[in-house]
């Protein structure tokens, strides 16, 4: 009788601990199973974001080169034509048998020309930056904030520190950035005076800009997805640098925007 007892025990003994090494068993192919899928989400993610930086790279490019040949055919066509009208308008000027009124017409179409040459010029400048081409970041930086400066009650200060030049891509690249910024700060934030900072770090490219202006609520705007083509054009220029932004902003506080490059090195 005890025997049986024993046997009993014993098969239940037996019974437990198979029960719990199938439980362990489960468990453990439960884990490795969800590790892989985490494993194979996170290559998808991957994989996704890359083929999305290659569409984001794709479209700025041909949108670059469409920003080009448009500024070319400003500057060379429209340009040229207009300038050859203005000497036109200056021969009518000096013309001794005109009378006054007419002068008077004259010198202010001969104005009006004037004042369309530069704006195409400044177009031209905005579409393509040739400054950025012929004497690098730097160089077009300041003359970016030269040619905006009258759009702000208080001008543009620009402060640039770069101990060597970049590669074109990643020069355009933050010329547009800031571009878009002292955009968004004259049509959005109603400001008053931007700054604009880029230096040179031993790890890191840091571009600054900011403004007085009226100022948003970030925080609102991320979590809404209410980001408008501004943002989103932005975004998609810090990604293709593998840049971070940070942009910090509130009502009537103004907004700053700090994007960092890494520097390969």
């Amino acid at each position: 009788m005890d025997k049986s007892i024993e046997q009993e025990v014993g098969l239940l003994y037996g019974g437990v601990v198979v029960m719990l090494l199938l439980a362990l068993a489960l468990v453990a192919f439960f884990l490795i199973y969800q590790k892989k899928l985490v494993s194979q989400q996170l290559a998808l993610q991957t994989i996704q974001g890359a083929y999305q930086k290659e569409v984001f790279a794709a479209a700025i490019q041909a949108e670059e080169r469409e920003r080009e040949r448009i500024g070319s055919d400003l500057h060379d066509e429209i340009g040229s034509s207009l300038s050859a009208a203005k000497v036109l308008m200056a021969q009518l000027e000096d013309a001794t048998s005109a009378t006054d009124k007419e002068q008077e017409v004259v010198a202010l179409i001969k104005g009006i020309i004037g004042n369309s040459l530069q704006d195409i010029r400044n177009i031209s400048q905005n579409l393509h930056p040739a400054v950025l081409a012929q004497f690098g970041l730097g160089k077009a930086l300041h003359n970016l904030g030269l040619v905006c400066a009258d759009a702000f009650p208080n001008g543009v200060a620009v402060h640039v520190e770069l101990a060597a030049p970049l590669s074109y891509a990643h020069e355009l690249a933050l010329y547009r950035i800031v571009q878009e910024l002292l955009n968004n700060a004259l049509k959005h934030a109603r400001a008053s005076r931007v700054t604009v900072e880029l230096r040179q770090l031993p790890h890191s490219l840091v571009l600054t800009v900011a403004d007085d202006g009226r100022g948003f609520d970030y925080a609102r705007v991320q979590a809404g997805g209410q980001g408008g083509l501004g943002l989103k054009s932005l975004a998609a220029r810090v990604s293709l640098l593998d840049a971070s932004l940070h942009l910090e902003s509130a009502a009537l506080t103004g907004t700053s925007v700090r994007v960092e490059v890494p520097l390969l090195g």
